[in-house]
């Protein structure tokens, strides 16, 4: 839901939530991530009635937020890479795990042969890729409750 105001804030200035219209904004959002994200999904009466709003309130809203956010409801996953560094970062019990990782192919490498030239946009994505399939993996299995995703680990205290 964090997204969807990022979004809505950035295609429309003018966007705030106030105490009378922020269950009407959560039950939309969550309406509308339940139905493009999920296969089951509940009515939009069910909704309706969890949020306190007619049916018809909800069909409107459901329909004006998606016109507002383009019909563009799933975030690349580089943006919810961010947006987990940025969670990791503000949780105190949490700290992001630096890649150590060595390959054998790294091993091989002589000393004094110059290292592979790879492009820096491959290299982000090919990381990004890694942590979103890894999170993919995590969350579909339910392991590592202890980690909130791959690559964040509880501080020892």
């Amino acid at each position: 839901m964090v997204y969807y105001i990022d979004r809505l804030c950035s295609l429309y200035p003018a966007f705030t939530i106030t105490t009378l219209t922020v269950h009407r904004f959560l039950i939309t959002a969550a309406t509308v991530a339940a139905k493009g994200l999920s296969d089951s999904f509940w009515n939009n009466a069910t909704y309706a009635r969890v949020g306190g709003i007619k049916v018809a309130e909800l069909g409107l809203l459901e329909l004006d937020f998606l016109y507002r956010v383009d019909w563009k409801i799933v975030p690349n996953p580089e943006v919810l890479v961010d947006y987990y560094r940025g969670l990791v970062e503000r949780s105190e019990g949490y700290v992001l795990e630096t890649e150590t990782t060595t390959t054998d192919e790294d091993d091989d490498l002589d000393e004094d042969s110059p290292e592979p030239v790879e492009d820096a946009e491959v290299k982000a994505e090919n990381a990004t890729d890694r942590q979103w399939d890894a999170w993919m993996q995590d969350v579909s299995t339910g392991r590592n409750k202890s980690k909130l995703v791959e690559g964040a680990v509880k501080k020892e205290e």
